[in-house]
């Protein structure tokens, strides 16, 4: 079904906006400023605990690492069914990810924050079926109408993006697919405009079918998108990760082709003389290397198809992933250093051709720093010390060269503090409180709205003039403490290792016991 919506209703309905509300920056305004963007891979996106996939959880430090590296926008793929009880998601949930949310503003980034269902059995992007599902749909709306209010007066720098990667169930994507899709989406807008305050204005992302540049180009024009109440308030996200047999693929694979498909190793000007088929763009089926595939001219190609069908429309558009392993499983000596050197090109080539057709793209970091496995996408420290520093320093230096941005050097970060307007939460604090020895928990005060409330910890011991609540990651209270003699006192010893929320009055402590 086409959603033909007319500028002049568009107007009109922007006039009946808050009178209370700000107006924040349109879509296109907000993208002129996010530079080039990095993810939080495999953590808060985890499900059930942030910290089960091997990454610690964030910290300051690392979103300060973030922003001084270059990067001026910063990815949130977050898990959110996972962390519900009666069908809602937990404060405590939505107090975890402020935190991160608030590390992420603090250190002057665009930040975008998604429900990103991979991981927690696909229950959204894998049930895109040719008919709405009433169970996802009201949890679009409820999930987002909790999201949304918890952050309502965030300023123009908080970004919500509706799904991740919807339709790895779809093999053939037809008309009553993408209507599906789109009502989703419609329910995921609703939900964020109703709650009012800056929400009525922000800026918010719906992502393509599969998040595959053709697949969105053919079968959903913008003349099928949801309805917004304002215009020029939304952006659209497709990923990159060609060619497949480059970035990703890690094991030799039947296409159908008269040979099989191998994974390739060797890209742009670092090919391999006499391994043809290990070089980027290698077509099995025409014997022979597609040198488009190997070269800037493919995603100059790729995102030239955006620019010109959404761009160009209304509709700013990022590169929500982009990235590539590190061959360094397979490969070694001169080998690895061929594959390497080639794969700095490819980075370059990617975020210049982005840049070229006014798309941003987004780094995709998994945090593992493993030289023997895959999955080894890691740009920044995040597992071992010191967490920030650069890993991949002539990758970060190639895309920082496309902003004119000169080679990486960390002189640091100035934070902002003025990020929620209007509203009553206030940022969280930076404070730390680092354990003496690996078997304590570390302590981060992450949230404080009333200074009357002196909450601390010293030790394996919380301490507070108020009562004290300790939560799991989903919500469950284990342990309480009430006020004696003056004061309340609350035990830490015999926590399992994991993720921890203490709250007293309106303070609330980050527990992460190692």
């Amino acid at each position: 079904m086409k959603r033909i919506f007319a500028k002049t209703a568009l107007f009109a309905l922007a006039g009946t906006l808050s009178a209370t509300a700000a107006t924040l920056p349109t879509a296109k305004e907000v993208q002129a400023k996010m530079g080039m963007g990095f993810n939080i891979g495999n953590s808060m996106e985890v499900p059930n605990n942030p910290t089960a996939w091997g990454n610690p959880y964030p910290t300051q430090a690392l979103l300060d690492s973030v922003k001084a590296a270059g990067f001026n926008t910063v990815r949130i793929p977050c898990a959110w069914d996972s962390h519900t009880s009666g069908g809602k998601v937990t404060e405590t949930w939505l107090d975890s990810v402020k935190t991160v949310v608030d590390y992420a503003m603090r250190a002057g980034l665009y930040t975008i924050l998604n429900i990103h269902h991979e991981g927690e059995g696909g229950w959204f992007q894998s049930n895109i079926g040719t008919s709405v599902n009433s169970t996802v749909d009201n949890k679009m709306k409820t999930y987002w109408t909790q999201i949304a209010n918890k952050f309502k007066d965030y300023n123009e720098r908080l970004m919500f993006a509706g799904a991740n990667e919807p339709g790895p169930n779809v093999n053939t994507w037809t008309a009553q697919h993408v209507s599906t899709l789109m009502h989703y989406y419609q329910t995921f807008i609703d939900a964020v405009r109703a709650t009012g305050g800056n929400n009525e204005t922000r800026t918010l992302i719906i992502q393509g079918l599969n998040t595959d540049i053709d697949k969105s180009v053919a079968n959903a024009p913008v003349t099928t998108f949801p309805k917004d109440k304002v215009e020029g308030r939304l952006m659209f996200e497709v990923h990159y990760y060609d060619p497949y047999q480059y970035t990703l693929m890690t094991s030799q694979q039947d296409w159908g082709a008269s040979e099989p498909i191998q994974p390739q190793y060797y890209y742009g000007d670092y090919t391999k003389a006499g391994e043809s088929k290990r070089n980027a763009g290698y077509n099995a089926w025409a014997g022979s290397v597609d040198s488009k595939l190997g070269s800037i001219v493919h995603p100059q190609e790729q995102f030239a198809k955006m620019k010109t069908n959404y761009v160009d429309k209304g509709y700013p558009v990022i590169v929500g992933e982009f990235g590539a392993n590190v061959r360094s499983p397979e490969l070694n000596g001169s080998d690895l250093n061929l594959h390497k050197q080639g794969r700095v090109q490819w980075h370059k080539d990617v975020v210049s051709a982005a840049k070229q057709y006014g798309l941003t793209p987004i780094l995709w970091d998994m945090g593992n720093e493993s030289n023997s496995g895959y999955d080894n996408m890691a740009y920044i420290r995040r597992q071992s010390s010191p967490v920030g520093k650069v890993l991949e320093a002539d990758v970060i230096n190639a895309m920082r060269s496309v902003y004119n941005l000169g080679n990486y050097n960390n002189t640091g970060v100035t934070h902002v503090e003025d990020f929620i307007t209007g509203g009553s939460n206030e940022p969280a604090s930076s404070s730390s409180e680092v354990a003496s020895s690996s078997s304590e928990p570390t302590t981060t005060i992450i949230a404080g709205l009333n200074s009357t409330v002196q909450f601390t910890r010293l030790g394996n011991m919380l301490y507070s003039n108020k009562p004290i609540r300790l939560f799991d990651i989903n919500g469950n209270q284990i342990r309480s403490a009430q006020k004696s003699a003056g004061r309340t006192e609350l035990s830490l010893m015999g926590l399992h290792q994991g993720v921890y929320l203490a709250k007293s009055a309106n303070k609330t402590l980050l527990v992460d016991v190692k």
